[in-house]
């Protein structure tokens, strides 16, 4: 089980709580794999996580020129350091157009994409609605009060952010808007450092940040990556597995980060259309796609869209999603669709 946390050790923020479990067991293996060069794995921590590198090739990728990828990224999109390039673009009061460098706007731009597409369900500026709800740097001692959610209101909303790429930068409508991607800025980091892989000509590789995960090819097996998705009410256990060569995973869900006011629970995912932690049937959301920032952004949106929502969602954009639920026997039904038809549950 892994916590997913912002971009710096023990720093809370909105993105989703992880349940991918890599299992690399037996699968069906592709017609008479050959596999050349070492398996090799390199782990570490990034971004107030855990990353896993793993590798079958001929060139091993170097693990120095990986942890400075992860270490450049990190001094982009830490909202948790002074000397970062978001940290520099939220403290900015000017509203006047800011550069931003060629990762800030990819990320910034598919966050707009994602924003739109989910009809605000994805919003990297809800983190006033976070702190009011005691999911962020503060503890709180009870629910918001509703003058306190109308004063940040007008902070809220991505809206209120333009994006040019030419030259690239940005500038905010209202100039306490604050920015976190935490929601993509991992599955982003995950699809860098896949890159930076291909480059070595290496074709066979799994590459997990803090539960989001992109892979290729096949492990050193010769078989195809199995991942595992975690149980959302046994976190111990392994739900099921998906098995793939290559493609995307990501995960979202509600139950394990919780604040309890007057005997009710209320969980870390804020709807910022209305403000409040949503209430759902869904437990967790699993999204597979052909890029780690996909699977990341999608996952969260769908988990905060709803139940109904959430499902016309994935129909209209052609997602692969399973969708985990709370059952009438306090186990969990699941709902696939897509690449997660070949979703195989462990009983």
């Amino acid at each position: 089980m892994c916590l997913r946390r912002g971009l710096e050790p023990n720093a809370l923020v909105l993105s989703t709580w992880c349940f991918i479990w890599l299992i690399l067991l037996g699968c069906a293996p592709r017609d008479n794999p050959v596999i050349r060069g070492d398996n090799r794995v390199i782990t570490g921590t990034t971004m107030g996580t855990y990353f896993k590198v793993e590798t079958v090739c001929d060139q091993v990728p170097i693990e120095a020129e990986i942890v400075a990828e992860l270490d450049r990224l990190t001094l982009i999109f830490s909202t948790y350091r002074d000397d970062s390039e978001i940290t520099q673009l939220n403290d900015d009061v000017t509203g006047e157009w800011l550069s931003i460098g060629p990762d800030m706007l990819s990320v910034a731009m598919h966050a707009r994409r994602m924003f739109v597409a989910s009809h605000g369900a994805f919003d990297p500026t809800v983190s006033p609605y976070l702190e009011l709800w005691g999911f962020g740097n503060e503890e709180v001692a009870a629910v918001p009060d509703p003058r306190a959610m109308d004063a940040v209101r007008p902070k809220v909303g991505y809206s209120l952010i333009e994006i040019r790429d030419v030259p690239p930068s940005l500038r905010k409508y209202q100039v306490d808007v604050r920015l976190d991607f935490s929601a993509s800025a991992k599955g982003y980091s995950v699809d860098r450092v896949a890159e930076l892989i291909e480059t070595q000509a290496c074709t066979n590789y799994l590459v997990d940040i803090g539960g989001d995960v992109r892979f290729a090819g096949v492990n050193s097996n010769g078989e195809a990556w199995r991942i595992g998705i975690e149980n959302p009410m046994e976190p111990s256990e392994v739900l099921g597995y998906l098995a793939s060569h290559d493609g995307a995973v990501a995960t979202s869900g509600t139950y394990m980060n919780t604040r309890t006011f007057d005997d009710a629970i209320y969980n870390h995912l804020i709807d910022p259309r209305s403000g409040r932690p949503i209430r759902s049937q869904l437990l967790a959301v699993s999204v597979f796609a052909d890029d780690a920032i996909s699977a990341d952004a999608w996952a969260t949106a769908l988990i905060v869209a709803g139940s109904e929502e959430s499902r016309a969602l994935a129909r209209r954009f052609n997602l692969s999603a399973l969708f985990m639920a709370r059952d009438f026997e306090g186990g969990v039904e699941t709902e696939v669709m897509g690449e997660f038809e070949s979703f195989v549950r462990s009983y």
